[in-house]
């Protein structure tokens, strides 16, 4: 018997309003091809486990060090080159101040909860959605997931930066209702600046999953300084235009919530000082695309 594929996610949230329609069961799926600098989920980059640690609710009460086998002068050995990642702390830790973003799950384990959500979709035209990070960068685990969801009448969603061959983009594409496509910038060398990938590929895909017929729906994150200006603004919604069929677009303001994420990492985020655009601003924007006939949602 066939082993069930698994994947590697750092969460499941059930109840989520704001990945596609309805209300929905968003899993989340570590590993990412791009590096943007102004990324809300930094947990998603890196394909393995990893610690993070939330100062504010530390209560020093020493457990960590404890129980760390590689500790070094009472301090646990989280964030050193000594950390062999055996979440020990993370595991004994009473105030969850250590956490451990990422953990393998299989196609049934995942559809067991999936079932459990099932009224709350039927009810409310929602669904699942699969995020991440990339999840076309674990295809084989998507694509079973989808054909298991499929086969329960799930409705399903992917939302997905593109950055990923197009083999592993045309497999599913005959199991997702909605396709959530980000478009960050059409300019390639700004893509580069910003996310540390060009954006060839994905303009190329984005491109094959409208030939396709692919119900999509374009998401593109307001960044100050990198694409809140009308020239790039112009730019997407002239690319649009040119595709197969024309589809919706959702304007997502930048905001800096998520710092807090990146100092449980240890690491810095680029984009802290940044200032969340205005509603007017969101506006401006959002009227380039109403000129070109492209309904748009802020």
């Amino acid at each position: 018997m066939q082993k069930p594929k698994e994947a590697m996610v750092f969460d499941i949230q059930s109840f989520s309003l704001h990945d596609g329609p309805g209300i929905r069961t968003a899993v989340f799926m570590k590993g990412c091809s791009l590096n943007c600098f102004w990324c809300h989920n930094p947990e998603s980059w890196n394909t393995e486990p990893e610690l993070q640690f939330y100062q504010n609710k530390c209560i020093s009460c020493g457990t960590c060090a404890v129980i760390c086998p590689n500790n070094v002068d009472g301090k646990p050995a989280m964030f050193t080159e000594n950390c062999e990642l055996c979440a020990k702390c993370a595991q004994n830790c009473y105030s969850q101040a250590i956490m451990l973003a990422g953990y393998k799950i299989s196609v049934p384990e995942l559809m067991k909860k999936l079932l459990s959500d099932r009224d709350i979709f039927e009810q409310s035209g929602g669904g699942v959605t699969f995020t991440g990070g990339e999840p076309l960068l674990q295809g084989d685990f998507l694509l079973e997931a989808l054909q298991a969801c499929k086969k329960e009448n799930i409705s399903t969603a992917v939302e997905t930066a593109l950055c990923a061959p197009w083999k592993a983009v045309e497999s599913v594409l005959p199991y997702v209702d909605l396709m959530m496509c980000d478009i960050k910038t059409v300019n390639d060398q700004k893509h580069v600046e910003g996310t540390g990938q060009s954006n060839r590929l994905i303009l190329e895909n984005i491109k094959g999953i409208c030939e396709a017929g692919a119900n999509v729906l374009f998401r593109t994150p307001v960044i100050p300084g990198f694409n809140d200006d009308t020239e790039s603004m112009n730019e997407i919604a002239g690319f649009i235009k040119l595709l197969e069929n024309l589809h919706k677009i959702e304007l997502l303001p930048f905001h800096g919530i998520c710092s807090g994420k990146y100092s449980s990492l240890n690491r810095s985020f680029k984009a802290e000082a940044l200032i969340s655009p205005t509603r007017e601003k969101m506006n401006e924007l959002a009227g380039i695309f109403v000129k070109n006939n492209i309904s748009v949602i802020i």
